[in-house]
C-alpha cells in the first residue's frame, strides 16, 4: 500500500489532473481533500470546487448513515475550505440552512434549490431574509423545484407570491426554472397575475416553467420580460383561454419555444396557431401536444402551411402532436405516405401512426426523430416503436383495445431508458390466461432495465400480472408502484405466491388506492424495504 502511494505521488500534477478528471466531481472532493498535501492542492483545483452538488448524496437511498457521514464531512470540512470558489450549488430544501451558514460563497452565482417546500420558500424569498440579503444581486442561474405534499386554498397564494418574488427581488437573473411536481394538487385556476406596476428582472433571457393555464403562459409574455429570449413551458390545461396580449414585444423578439401540454386542447387553432405567427424571429420551436376536436389530422401539410411557411427564421422543429376525436369516414382516413411525405421532401425525419374507431374516430400521432423531448402519451395499441433513448415517462392508454404482449415488447425495445410508466386500460389480455397456465410466452420475457415508477392503478389487474410475474418481466429497479390493494392481493395470492416475489423485493413505496386499516402477517415479509 506504501508503495502504491508512493507511485501515485510521483505521478506529474497534470497526469493526476486527468485522473481526477476521470473521477465524479464530488467523489474527489469527499476522498483527497485532506488526504496529503499534494492530493489535497490539486483536488482545491477550481475544476473540482467551481461546483458542488450536495443532492446527488442526498438521492442516493442505499445506505442512509453513510450518507450522513458523507454530508457531515462536507458540511464540517470540505465546504469551509472551499467556499470562496463554488460558483454552481445544487442543494435540497434539508441542508439550504445547513449549508448558507457556513460562508459567504462569494462566487455563487448558479443555484439550484431541490425539494423546496413552500412555506420555507416563503420564509426565503422575502426581503427580510439574510439569504436575499446576501445574494439578491448575485444569482444569476436559479433552479427551484417545489416538492410539497401539503393542500389547501392558502397553497396558491404561496405558490404564486413564491414564483412572483424571485422575478422582483433577484435583481441581475438572467436564467430561470421553476416547476413544481404537480401543479394540479395547489392551482386550480390561472395563478399568475402580474401587475403592470411591479419592476420585474429585466435581465431574464431563459425561462423554463410549468404553470397551470394557458392564461398563466401569455401572462408571462405580455410584455413584463422584455429580454425573454427562450421560453420554455409546460401548461398542464389549454381550456377556456380567456386573456390576449397586448403587449407583444417580448413573443416577436423569441428566438427559441417551447410549448408542452399532455391535456387534451381544442384550442389549437383559435389560441396557439395565432400565437405562434407573432413570434417572428422565433429560429427553435419544440411543440409536444394532444390536441382533439378537429376536422382533419395535424399532419405534415399542415405543419408546412401553418408553421415552417409562416416562420422564414426557423432553423429546428421538434415535434410530438396526437390530433384525436377527428370526426372523418374511416375508408378517408389519409396513407401514412399522405401525412409524413410532405414533411419527409423537406428534409425532416418523421414518424407516424393512425387509427381509427368509434371511440376515437380518427386519431394520428406523428413526431419528429430523433426524438429528443423526456415524455411521450401513447393513445393507441397501435403503436409499432421506433426508438426513443430520451424519454423517462410514458404514459399508455387504449379504450378500445387490450394491451397484449406483442405491445409491451414494443415498448420494452422502444424506450430502453424509461424511469416511470403508467398505464390505462380496461380491458382484459386476450392471451394473458394461456401464458399463465404454461408459464410460457411465444414472446421472450421483456425487461425494464431502469424502470423505478410503475403505475397500474387505473388498468384492468393483467396489466398488474403482465408487469409483476417474472416469467413476463423483469423490473430490476422497481421502486415504487400504484396499484389497487385488491389488486395486488389477487396478483400476489395474499401475499404469498413467488410469482411476483423478485419483481417486488426492490418496493419502497406502495401507493394503495385506499389503505388498509391492518395489512396481513406475510405483507411486509413480501416487501422486505417497505
Amino acid at each position: 500500500m506504501n508503495d502504491s502511494t508512493v507511485n501515485i505521488l510521483s505521478l506529474f500534477d497534470e497526469i493526476l489532473l486527468v485522473i481526477y478528471n476521470k473521477l465524479d466531481n464530488m467523489d474527489v472532493l469527499y476522498s483527497l481533500i485532506g488526504v496529503n498535501r499534494k492530493l489535497d492542492r490539486l483536488a482545491r483545483d477550481i475544476t473540482f470546487t467551481q461546483s458542488v452538488d450536495l443532492f446527488t448524496i442526498l438521492s442516493n437511498e442505499s445506505n442512509d448513515s453513510r450518507n450522513k457521514s458523507i454530508l457531515d464531512r462536507f458540511c464540517f470540512d470540505i465546504l469551509p475550505q472551499i467556499q470562496h470558489n463554488i460558483e454552481s450549488l445544487t442543494l435540497d430544501s434539508l441542508l439550504i440552512d445547513r449549508v448558507f451558514r457556513i460562508g459567504n460563497y462569494s462566487k455563487l452565482h448558479k443555484l439550484t434549490f431541490l425539494n423546496l417546500q413552500f412555506e420555507m420558500a416563503s420564509r426565503l424569498f422575502n426581503d427580510k431574509s439574510s439569504f436575499i440579503h446576501i445574494f439578491q444581486n448575485q444569482i444569476s442561474h436559479f433552479t427551484v423545484m417545489m416538492h410539497d405534499d401539503s393542500k389547501g386554498e392558502y397553497i396558491k397564494e404561496l405558490f404564486t407570491n413564491v414564483f412572483t418574488n424571485i422575478l422582483i427581488i433577484f435583481a441581475n437573473l438572467i436564467y430561470l426554472n421553476f416547476h413544481s411536481q404537480d401543479i394540479c394538487r395547489y392551482i386550480s385556476k390561472p395563478f399568475l397575475s402580474l401587475p403592470s406596476t411591479t419592476c420585474y428582472s429585466s435581465n431574464i433571457v431563459h425561462l423554463n416553467i410549468g404553470v397551470f393555464s394557458f392564461d398563466d403562459c401569455l401572462c408571462l409574455l405580455d410584455g413584463h420580460l422584455t429580454q425573454l429570449h427562450t421560453f420554455i413551458v409546460k401548461v398542464e390545461h389549454i381550456i377556456d383561454t380567456s386573456m390576449t396580449i397586448k403587449n407583444t414585444k417580448a413573443v416577436s423578439n423569441l428566438k427559441c419555444f417551447s410549448l408542452t401540454s399532455f391535456h387534451r386542447t381544442n384550442e389549437y387553432d383559435n389560441q396557439i396557431l395565432p400565437l405562434l405567427h407573432q413570434m417572428l424571429q422565433l429560429e427553435e420551436l419544440t411543440l409536444s401536444l394532444i390536441v382533439d376536436n378537429r376536422t382533419s389530422f395535424i399532419d405534415g401539410t399542415h405543419l408546412i402551411n401553418n408553421i415552417l411557411n409562416r416562420m422564414s427564421y426557423l432553423q429546428t422543429f421538434i415535434f410530438n402532436i396526437i390530433t384525436e376525436y377527428v370526426t372523418m369516414d374511416e375508408e378517408r382516413l389519409p396513407t401514412l405516405d399522405d401525412i409524413e411525405q410532405p414533411l419527409i421532401q423537406r428534409g425532416f425525419n418523421v414518424n407516424c401512426y393512425t387509427d381509427y374507431n368509434e371511440f376515437y374516430k380518427g386519431q394520428c400521432h406523428i413526431y419528429s426523430l430523433p426524438y429528443t423531448i423526456d415524455c411521450m402519451h401513447i393513445h393507441s395499441s397501435l403503436f409499432y416503436g421506433d426508438l426513443f433513448r430520451t424519454v423517462r415517462y410514458l404514459y399508455v392508454q387504449d379504450f378500445v383495445r387490450s394491451f397484449e404482449d406483442d405491445f409491451f415488447v414494443r415498448i420494452a425495445q422502444a424506450f430502453p431508458l424509461l424511469n416511470k410508466l403508467t398505464m390505462f386500460n380496461k380491458h382484459k389480455q386476450v392471451k394473458l390466461k394461456q401464458q399463465q397456465d404454461n408459464h410460457e410466452s411465444t414472446y421472450a420475457i421483456n425487461e425494464f432495465s431502469h424502470l423505478m415508477i410503475l403505475n397500474v392503478a387505473m388498468s384492468c389487474i393483467d396489466y398488474a400480472k403482465q408487469f409483476l410475474f417474472d416469467f413476463n418481466t423483469r423490473l430490476p429497479c422497481l421502486n415504487r408502484l400504484h396499484i389497487k390493494y385488491r389488486d395486488l392481493v389477487i396478483v400476489t395470492e395474499n401475499f404469498t405466491n413467488n410469482d411476483a416475489r423478485v419483481n417486488c423485493s426492490k418496493l419502497q413505496h406502495i401507493i394503495f388506492d385506499s389503505i388498509p386499516t391492518i395489512y396481513p402477517e406475510n405483507f411486509y415479509l413480501y416487501f422486505p424495504l417497505l
